[in-house]
């Protein structure tokens, strides 16, 4: 069978960021951990699929997800077809039904990568859309002393950015000065997101969105705990700020409880939290159904980046990119992503349209290496 999977072997790849982001749930890490998944088909179609090492978000790390792609996820796989990427997905979740959602979407987009190639697609087509060229992309600024905080948007809004996002939930007083500093010093014409990582309580989020109500909040992002759906929809009721959710919501199932009880205005799709490509496509559906923006995060090397883009040309209800991580990174396993005054853009290639570096990076991708 030509579309039948052979062969998936993941490595590790480390870099560092040049722009370390600290947040009220993770302090900024320098050290940037990732896993690299190569697909081979028995027609000799190659894919690339890739996911961060972030536990605080989707509790897996390097180590788990090399783990769980050699010893569980590969054997159950290889020798399926992977033009069904349904049931890709439900074999994956006969292995593990309760997580490793990093690990899937690794598998699914190596899956999609290595379709799109084969057919002379680009994954946007593959999921319903076309290429749209670049995307206009938001950037995030961690909390800090409010000179810094101030500054890194200065920097961010002359090197062409107009949607900033400030990170909040830690120090009030200062992300209050902040903010106000960084609305005054530039003016109505950007737009401005908050993001407080689930650092609040219900009235700690009401006294601080009260004070930032006047600096023209576009939305406030995860103010609550994750599990906390009842407390961001009273928050919702009783706040002028739009409420979006991003840790609270991994997969489709999680969108339909925030919505069916009136918990958000915006939802931000992860990759590594929904599994991929194909239940992230699903949220943006339900979002969309719903009359729910979403915004879609990075905080992946070029691979996970391109794929998150293909996801954006085709669901444009993912209206609020925040796509540059690459830029933040001092190497990258792959070529294609282009940042250029606040748009991304990858080129119009089959597959993921990236250019992933295998064989010539043995140095900094073969430290650690799991063969299926």
């Amino acid at each position: 069978m030509e579309f039948a999977i052979t062969s998936m072997t993941a490595r590790l790849y480390e870099t560092v960021s040049r722009d370390p982001l600290t947040t009220s749930l993770h302090a900024g890490d320098t050290r940037q951990s990732y896993v690299i998944l190569k697909l081979v088909t028995e027609g000799g179609h190659t894919g690339f699929g890739e996911a961060p090492s972030v536990p605080f978000i989707t509790g897996e790390t390097s180590e788990t997800m090399l783990i769980a792609l050699r010893d569980y996820l590969a054997p159950a796989l290889i020798g399926h077809d992977i033009r069904d990427i349904r049931g890709l997905h439900e074999a994956m979740r006969q292995v593990f039904p309760h997580g490793n959602r990093a690990a899937f979407s690794a598998i699914d987009m190596a899956a999609h990568d290595a379709l799109g190639r084969a057919l002379g697609a680009p994954v946007s087509v593959l999921l319903g859309g076309v290429p749209r060229g670049p995307v206009a992309t938001s950037r995030a600024i961690g909390t800090g002393p409010v000179a810094d905080m101030v500054a890194a948007a200065r920097r961010n809004i002359e090197a062409g950015y107009t949607t900033i996002k400030v990170k909040v939930g830690s120090h009030a007083d200062q992300e209050l000065a902040a903010l106000r500093a960084i609305r005054e010093e530039n003016g109505p014409d950007f737009r401005l997101k908050i993001d407080a990582n689930q650092g609040w309580t219900i009235g700690e989020a009401l006294r601080f969105l009260d004070k930032a109500a006047s600096y023209d909040i576009l939305a406030v992002e995860q103010p609550l705990a994750a599990g906390d759906l009842t407390g961001h929809a009273e928050l919702r009721r009783r706040s002028s700020i739009p409420v979006m959710l991003d840790e609270s919501i991994h997969g489709p199932d999680d969108a339909l409880r925030a919505i069916a009880i009136g918990a958000c205005d915006y939802i931000n799709i992860k990759l590594p939290k929904a599994g991929g490509l194909y239940p992230a496509a699903q949220i943006a559906a339900i979002a969309a159904a719903a009359g729910i923006v979403c915004q879609i995060g990075s905080l992946s090397t070029t691979i996970g980046t391109a794929a998150a883009i293909h996801l954006i040309h085709a669901h444009p209800v993912i209206a609020l990119p925040e796509i540059n991580w690459p830029d933040r990174l001092e190497k990258n396993p792959a070529e294609g992503f282009e940042l250029q005054r606040g748009f991304a853009s990858i080129p119009e290639g089959a597959g993921l349209g990236v250019a992933v570096a295998w064989e010539t990076d043995q140095a900094s991708m073969t430290r650690q290496e799991k063969r299926a």
